[in-house]
Formats: structure tokens, sequence, C-alpha cells
């Protein structure tokens, strides 16, 4: 389970340190149960996909998870209250965002009966932009070195 995660002494996986340093690592820790990592762990492979994991590698995180939070929370508020419905609804657009961006979003608008007019393409469009700019932007280095002298 420790193949995704980054070697060598200075990297944040106690399994990897122990192994640079060619020691033993003893999990002290009860973990999961079995039956319980059985269900998990398909899903774990699929998001170790290296194709999926490909998109995260320019924001250089170690927490690839934090965009797509982010993305649910701006659809789900995490202080409001809301029905199954409305969390599995929220859920899924921000998954269809996450993957495909705003674009994404014409399909379940079309398949909705709703015309998708030029006006609401282009709108998409650059919000779209926007979210692509604003990530190259974040993941440079001097955004970097400004934020952790915050």
């Amino acid at each position: 389970m420790h193949g995704q995660c980054p070697v060598g002494p200075d990297s944040w996986c106690k399994y990897q340190q122990a192994v640079s340093k060619d020691k033993i690592y003893i999990d002290k820790s009860k973990g999961l149960p079995p039956n319980l990592i059985n269900v998990i762990k398909p899903t774990y492979m699929k998001l170790c996909d290296q194709n999926l994991l490909a998109k995260c590698l320019p924001g250089k995180t170690k927490i690839s998870n934090e965009c797509f939070n982010g993305i649910l929370w701006k659809f789900i508020p995490k202080d409001v209250f809301v029905s199954l419905t409305i969390l599995r609804l929220g859920g899924y657009m921000a998954v269809i965002q996450f993957n495909k961006g705003f674009q994404g979003l014409t399909d379940i608008l079309k398949h909705f009966g709703v015309t998708v007019g030029v006006l609401t393409l282009k709108g998409f469009s650059e919000l779209d932009e926007i979210r692509k700019t604003d990530s190259k932007r974040h993941s440079l280095t001097v955004a970097k070195v400004a934020r952790k002298k915050k």
C-alpha cells in the first residue's frame, strides 16, 4: 500500500522513511479491519491510477483531494445541513466539474431538456479558463514561497 508514497528519509510516509534508513517499520496502530480494507482497496487502486494522478502533479500537493474538496464545498457548504438528495446531487456535480470543468455541466443540462445557448457555453468556457489560469498561477514557485511566508 506504500507504492504511491514518496521515497527517502524526508518522506511524510513513516514506512518509506524506515526503508530509506534500512530499518524495519513497525506499525503500532491497529489499522483498519481486513473486511473494510477489502471493500476500500479497489477504489483506492483506481484512485492510484497514474493517468489520474498526472493531473495532480502540476500542483505539487501531497493531498490531491484538497482540490476536489474545495469544489465540493462550493456546491455544498460544510456549515449548512442538507438532505441526502442534495448531498448526492452536489457530490455528482462536483465530480463532473473536477473531471470536465464547467463544460461537463452542459451534458447534464441537455439531458434534462435545457437548451444550452451560445452565451452559456461561452460563460462556461471562460470559467474553465479562469480555473486553469488560477491553478497554474498557484503552482508557480513564487506563489508557493509567498504562501509559506504567511
